[in-house]
């Protein structure tokens, strides 16, 4: 069960690129159904991507006592 503080929480995820700028990362869209079902996201992660390069960047959530990601 999600903990109800982690639901109220705004996260804004940026990067820094080699010139000092900060841009924001903007979650990327689900390509198929499963895709949208949060519960299966959770596992692997969700991969946001620059607004101005299009890096991508992975975040996922570590459950304790599982191995990271990696």
């Amino acid at each position: 069960m999600m903990d109800p503080r982690m639901a109220a929480m705004t996260v804004r995820l940026q990067h820094r690129h080699n010139d000092g700028s900060w841009s924001d990362l903007q979650r990327r869209p689900a390509h198929d159904p499963a895709g949208n079902d949060p519960e299966r996201g959770w596992a692997d992660g969700h991969i946001y991507v620059c607004t101005t390069c299009d890096e991508e960047v992975r975040v996922a959530i570590d459950e304790p006592g599982q191995p990271s990601g990696g």
